[in-house]
């Protein structure tokens, strides 16, 4: 059969009709492109860009088949409706070669294109980069752990702990990751249960955290950007955190923070610096040593806890916790239960919740181990959640430590922290913020000028004495 009589001529009335088409699936793209800016986030890293980049070419190529469809039905039911009293057969179209070839090659194109700019836009955004992580001139390993439902982030640093003999510094924030503009950040993150993916719209990256050894943390994975100056933008800026992966009935609710400094000076004074001198010179009172330590894990991801903000539903409720804490299991004191719930939480589970609580014993990997003296500050301070409390407040110092040691045979250091307050005690002040980082970094001038003044510091106490006594007479 001859299909030749079934094809059309392009006539130049046709030519203009398809210019014209053509001219309306570019504009109303271009349409489409205009709302993005309102409708996306403002680009809050470096990577922002070449992602939206992207995205608005995809945009713009799925404009232009979205409106060549939708143009083709709309003159197809006009042109080719039947007339009336017409109940005949259309004519047969019976294959076009030209046609075939240009809408397979022109989608093939299409997809090859997209294909090396979408790898390369992608290679471009995770290359390592210069001096990731660099804090206060030294690098710092960011680590992420995402847990049923939390995220969890970590500062593992090189300074040497002062409170913990061959352990270095790691300041634990939570579910608050904290950035300044122009830092190149790397990111190493573990999951120990299931798949969850770390998303930061308004940075555009994101990346899945995969389960499995290594060391039962589960396999790492990296996440880099660069935070940028967004205009008209108030710093500390904090932009979400949330999980892109379905990975329980808490899903929704596992959100996190990024809080983004004007500078590296502003990240230090606002964040770093009191972070480290926490842990340098620890609170002496284990309630309040308690209520900072508790919340370097994920708990708030699944517990309800007013004082501080949490409203998880997956755990038990802890308010009032210490209120009912010596009837949950027979023979056990209030300290022994809660100590028992946090070391070793399926002992006991409260009706009607599932055993989902990791385990958070010493020597748990990574952001689940607690040593004794953590799991001692935190009973102290949930022994305090509650109006009439089963534990013995008076007493905590010895109560705690010797439910402790019956639970588990661990014998905590109870004079954890005790040091360091009366040094800051006795010297008058604490070291102040701004060299926290030089001392422990060790900064030759710092450690030069402090010698000097240290030196100088007999003869002044002695001039201070005599004022004293002076304007005492």
């Amino acid at each position: 059969m001859d299909n030749n009589n079934n094809r059309t001529s392009l006539s130049a009335e046709m030519l203009a009709k398809i210019g014209a088409g053509v001219a309306l699936m570019i504009l109303g793209s271009a349409l489409l492109l205009s709302f993005v800016p309102s409708i996306f986030p403002a680009q809050a890293s470096a990577e922002a860009a070449n992602v939206d980049n992207l995205f608005n070419i995809l945009l713009f190529l799925g404009g232009i088949v979205f409106f060549l469809i939708q143009g083709l039905l709309v003159i197809s039911v006009i042109a080719f409706r039947a007339k009336p009293g017409d109940n005949t057969d259309g004519p047969a179209h019976h294959g076009n070669m030209t046609l075939e070839i240009v809408w397979t090659i022109i989608p093939s194109i299409v997809v090859v294109f997209l294909a090396i700019i979408s790898f390369a836009i992608w290679n471009d955004n995770t290359a390592p980069k210069e001096n990731e992580n660099m804090v206060n001139g030294a690098p710092v390993e960011y680590n992420v752990t995402g847990a049923r439902y939390a995220w969890t982030h970590e500062y593992a640093t090189t300074m040497p702990n002062p409170n913990a003999e061959g352990e270095n510094i790691v300041v634990n924030s939570g579910d608050i990751l904290h950035v300044y503009i122009g830092q190149n950040v790397k990111l190493t993150m573990q999951t120990p249960d299931v798949i969850h993916s770390y998303w930061i719209p308004a940075m555009r990256v994101k990346q899945d955290l995969l389960p499995g050894n290594p060391e039962e943390g589960g396999r790492p994975t990296e996440l880099r950007f660069t935070p940028i100056l967004v205009e008209n933008e108030t710093y500390p800026a904090e932009y979400p955190i949330v999980c892109a992966e379905l990975c329980g009935d808490g899903h929704g609710r596992m959100r996190g923070v990024v809080v983004v400094y004007e500078n590296e000076e502003q990240f230090l004074e606002m964040f770093f610096d009191p972070a480290v001198d926490a842990i340098v010179n620890p609170p002496a009172d284990p309630v309040l040593r308690g209520e900072a330590t508790i919340q370097e894990y994920a708990c708030a991801g699944c517990h309800v806890l007013d004082p501080l903000g949490w409203a998880g539903i997956t755990g038990p409720s802890l308010n009032g916790l210490a209120d009912r804490a010596g009837e949950r299991v027979a023979g056990q004191t209030a300290e022994e239960y809660i100590a028992n719930s946090l070391w070793n939480p399926g002992v006991y589970l409260t009706p009607g919740y599932q055993n989902l609580m990791p385990v958070h014993g010493p020597n748990e990997p990574g952001i689940n181990q607690m040593t004794p003296e953590q799991l001692y500050s935190i009973v102290a301070y949930l022994c305090t959640q509650g109006e009439n409390s089963d534990c013995d407040l008076e007493n905590n110092t010895e109560a705690i430590p010797a439910a402790i040691e019956s639970q588990f045979g661990v014998t905590v250091d109870v004079t954890f922290g005790m040091d360091a307050s009366a040094e800051s005690s006795d010297a008058g002040s604490a070291l102040p913020e701004s060299q926290i980082l030089d001392t422990l970094f060790g900064d030759d001038d710092a450690e030069g000028e402090a010698t000097e003044e240290t030196a100088a510091d007999p003869e002044d106490s002695a001039e201070e004495a005599e004022d004293t006594e002076e304007s005492g007479e």
